[in-house]
């Protein structure tokens, strides 16, 4: 049921083939917290039995030979925002590895994750970030989650890098990712990392628009994947554009990635 278009009947499916002990705990003690609790068990039963509907593969299987690669990465905490200290890790290992020349990010927000792109890529690389001009939030709004509205107020694009050394790497784009026009930037891109509105119209786009923007060997990242609340419809519009077989979630964790043999044109 994870996958149904349903938010309610997901969510109560969830609780259902989810409930134990520890959720009842959960739901008394931090109830604001248990909607998040049956995609994590969720995700790590379908590992275990191999029924995912994706792949999910350590980090250092999808990298063989980066044990042992030093990242440098910032914590900084946010309002609204809860990315944990082990998948900005993971963003910042992915990066040096790669090497971009050219990253893009679809959802800046206050620019923790263009900041450590930027930290963690080499010195000739352009970091682009998108996020919504001030006129275009109200209307945004109302398209958006209960979260993404909240996430939609908070956003400071530049607050967290505009201070670095490295903000001279980093590019604010302003727009509607559903209407801004990505074709100077297709075919260009080392990483394309999605993290925008999570309703199932915006992220469909914005992975259609991802996939043109990809370089020949480029990587395609998304924030937020597998999971029962409204962030749910980010793994049914990836699923809806990618074959499951070419979607690989890190680690059970929240990051998934794909890398197209022939990039989308």
């Amino acid at each position: 049921m994870l996958l149904s278009k349903n938010k309610n009947l997901r969510l109560f499916c969830g609780v259902l083939e989810t409930m134990n002990i520890l959720s009842l705990k959960l739901a008394w003690k931090n109830p604001s917290n248990l909607c998040s609790f049956p995609g994590t068990m969720f995700r790590t039963y379908m590992s275990l039995v191999k029924q995912d509907k994706w792949l999910c593969k350590t980090v250092f299987e999808i990298f063989p030979g980066s044990e042992g690669v030093r990242v440098t990465f910032e914590h900084l905490k946010e309002p609204n925002i809860n990315t944990p200290l082990d998948d900005l890790a993971r963003l910042a290992l992915i990066t040096k590895l790669l090497e971009p020349k050219k990253v893009f990010e679809i959802g800046t927000f206050r620019g923790r994750t263009a900041l450590n792109f930027a930290l963690n890529s080499p010195p000739d690389c352009t970091v682009y970030t998108l996020d919504l001009p001030p006129a275009a939030k109200q209307s945004a709004r109302r398209r958006a989650f209960a979260h993404d509205a909240k996430v939609i107020d908070g956003s400071l694009p530049g607050l967290r890098y505009e201070s670095k050394d490295v903000s001279g790497k980093i590019v604010q784009l302003y727009g509607d990712s559903q209407d801004f026009d990505f074709s100077p930037y297709f075919g260009k891109m080392d990483i394309v990392y999605v993290d925008g509105a999570h309703h199932y119209d915006a992220v469909r786009q914005d992975t259609i628009n991802a996939l043109k923007m990809l370089s020949p060997n480029g990587l395609l990242l998304w924030d937020d994947f597998a999971d029962y609340g409204d962030q749910n419809d980010v793994t049914r519009a990836v699923l809806d554009v990618i074959p499951g077989k070419e979607v690989i979630q890190v680690d059970q964790r929240h990051i998934a990635l794909h890398r197209p043999d022939h990039v989308v044109r």
